[in-house]
């Protein structure tokens, strides 16, 4: 089990990339029957809320870590990374038939809860990445006054 280090995106370049995903993903809601190297692909994701946390699990099969990145800026957590094609283009014939998408890949994720950001956990295993976000209290909260 590996652990991957978790960044905080920052400046108008990380800006620009959410936007264009954001707008990307708007007009692009099913997932192509066959995606190119050029064109890269979509990883499946679970999302779920616990009592305690927000919890991701990303299909990252034959992904290698090293060329996963993860990060999170404002409300959103970025993976992206690359799925390299098993076998050079340049050998291949002709195909019969192409599922599994390869190239660059991008999602974006809006985080619909308070967390705590010092305690995300990105764990990789399996070919899964599993990203773990401890939920933090929000909202009114009772402050006792003390007398002195």
């Amino acid at each position: 089990m590996d652990v991957i280090k978790i960044r905080f995106g920052t400046g108008i370049d990380d800006i620009h990339r959410h936007i264009q995903r954001l707008v990307h993903e708007m007009f692009n809601m099913t997932r192509p029957l066959m995606t190119t190297h050029s064109t890269g692909w979509i990883p499946d994701a679970d999302i779920y809320e616990t009592e305690e946390e927000i919890i991701m699990t990303i299909n990252l099969a034959g992904v290698r870590k090293e060329d996963v990145e993860v990060f999170l800026y404002e409300d959103y957590i970025y993976i992206r990374g690359r799925r390299q094609q098993p076998v050079e283009e340049s050998m291949i014939l002709r195909y019969h038939q192409l599922e599994i998408g390869y190239g660059d890949f991008e999602r974006a994720f809006h985080i619909p809860v308070s967390i705590d950001r010092n305690s995300i956990e990105a764990v990789w295993s399996d070919g899964l990445l599993r990203i773990h976000m401890k939920k933090q209290e929000s909202g009114p909260r009772t402050i006792r006054v003390e007398v002195r």
